[in-house]
């Protein structure tokens, strides 16, 4: 059978009928997986745009944002669109979502499009990367497109277009991967890997068509030396580990059995694949499905070796596991593909009947999580949820240098379903423990105020009238934000409050 891709390649070119066709699915993924405007990582990325829309915010707190995305231009291009179009910033998030996933599942068509011999092979891939959007990836805390705007969505959609040209033997490689970087430098070094193992002249009995099952055991070979290197560790590795407690999806070893399953199996099914592939005359998918074998079991090996020997945790910041981010696209693509290439008659129909129950699934588990928001927060819409709405309040009511103090753990506390203060209220605040901790670690030198203005704030609903004023004296705290779930919260008297609801109460500082 012709291994050849011109032989292989699927026909037809992106014209009307694929734009549709993309266009379509980014609709329906957003419909299904739902869309989140100022949540999670926009805790960071959403200021960060307003920053450089509109200097004189955030006076007082802005490097806890600001020194995280100067490392690339995802923030600068979003404000730079907003300046261009004149859009109102949350239409212009929307669109850039919308864009970046379109792109994402257009990279995927390109490579889909180079392994596949029929429609039917591209499409099933196509929609179970869009059913799949939000599939979690082992334990590394990511997903493979956010449900709101990430600079990692556009920086992957940049990738893919890249290996598309690597295979197709195109120069304009070089190009995407840039663009990659700029958006998303950590992401496009790993992705750079993974292109650089496709590019890889092939040369007769490589190790990619010969011994690809060497690479995963000796991916699991580094667990056990891992954990004797740790075992034998310096004592004093445990203070920067204390550092970086609770947050479990840094180190592999920590990992439930399940994720550190999810670590593994991916580069098994990829290697059935492989071999499925060959037998049936899909000669790029098997070279593609072999090296991806390779460069995956080398990534997840140097993420457990950074993970356990101590004279590597300096790295543990770059998140090495990440590195699967990409493997778990090409697995769900694959997947897809293979079943749309290779099934016939009632198994084809059965295995699209199984897309019913997985998009059920996706939707549910997306509104368990969030379940205090709507499922897709439009553009321009009033706020439905409390604390949002006291958000929209300070927003509106409070002066623009207006420093916060409030609960550490806000992004944890009900209701509140991880909307970050700072991009939605427009205003500053002291640290809070969760996005201000990850950006302290990639940035040490923050460290040392971040714990202290956690500590600072720590019980601050149970604090009395010199408490409260003591966070005025240290850090010229002028308001507070103060969750009425403790009982004294809604108590405490002395406190001018001109904005209170269900959740919370905005009061200034004494």
């Amino acid at each position: 059978m012709p291994d050849s891709h011109e032989a292989q390649r699927a026909p037809g070119r992106f014209g009307l009928r694929t734009f549709l066709l993309i266009a379509g699915l980014t609709g329906g993924g957003i419909l299904l997986h739902g869309y989140h405007y100022g949540f999670d990582d926009q805790s960071v990325y959403l200021p960060a745009i307003k920053k450089r829309l509109d200097p004189g915010l955030y006076p007082f707190d802005a490097d806890f944002f600001l020194l995280q995305t100067r490392l690339g231009s995802f923030a600068d291009a979003v404000a730079a669109s907003v300046r261009l179009t004149r859009l109102p910033l949350e239409w212009a998030v929307f669109l850039w979502h919308f864009a970046a996933f379109f792109l994402l599942l257009a990279g995927c068509w390109r490579i889909a499009r180079y392994c596949f011999r029929t429609p039917a092979g591209i499409r099933g891939g196509l929609l179970l990367v869009t059913v799949l959007l939000t599939l979690p990836v082992a334990g590394s805390f990511v997903v493979l497109c956010e449900p709101y705007l990430h600079a990692r969505a556009p920086a992957t959609a940049m990738l893919l277009f890249a290996l598309a040209d690597v295979l197709e033997r195109r120069l304009t490689a070089v190009i995407w991967i840039l663009l990659a970087g700029l958006f998303h430098p950590t992401l496009a070094l790993f992705g750079l890997w993974h292109v650089a193992v496709q590019a890889w002249p092939e040369r007769e009995g490589n190790l990619a068509a010969s011994r690809p099952a060497v690479f995963p055991a000796a991916s699991l070979a580094v667990w056990p030396a891992g954990l004797l290197a740790q075992w034998f560790a310096d004592p004093r590795s445990s203070a920067w580990r204390a550092a970086l407690s609770g947050r479990r999806y840094l180190f592999p070893p920590q990992w439930t059995w399940y994720e550190q399953l999810g670590a593994f199996a991916p580069l098994v099914i990829l290697l059935v694949f492989a071999r499925l592939a060959r037998r049936h005359g899909l000669g790029d998918l098997a070279r593609i499905c072999g090296r991806l074998v390779i460069s995956g079991s080398i990534g997840v090996a140097a993420g457990y070796a950074v993970g356990l020997i101590p004279a590597l945790l300096p790295l543990v910041p770059l998140e090495p596991m990440r590195t699967l981010h990409l493997i778990y696209i090409f697995l769900v693509l694959f997947t897809g593909g293979l079943a749309g290439e290779l099934l016939f008659g009632r198994w084809k129909w059965f295995a699209a009947a199984l897309l019913v129950p997985l998009a059920c699934g996706m939707f549910f588990a997306q509104r368990a999580e969030l379940d205090g928001s709507p499922h897709i927060e439009w553009p321009g819409a009033e706020p439905r949820n409390d604390w949002l709405r006291a958000f929209a309040w300070i927003r509106g009511h409070t002066p623009r240098d207006a420093l916060f103090a409030m609960n550490p753990d806000i992004l944890r506390l009900p209701g509140e379903n991880e909307h970050g203060f700072r991009g939605l209220a427009e205003r500053g605040q002291l640290a809070e423990a969760a996005k201000d901790r990850a950006v302290s670690r990639n940035i040490p030198g923050l460290a040392w105020a971040w714990r202290d203005q956690v500590r600072a704030q720590q019980g601050i609903e149970e604090f009395d009238l010199a408490q409260l004023k003591d966070l005025r004296r240290r850090y010229g705290v002028t308001w507070l934000l103060l969750w009425k779930g403790a009982d004294r919260a809604a108590t405490l008297t002395g406190l001018d409050c001109p904005y209170e609801n269900a959740a919370v109460r905005v009061c200034r500082a004494p």
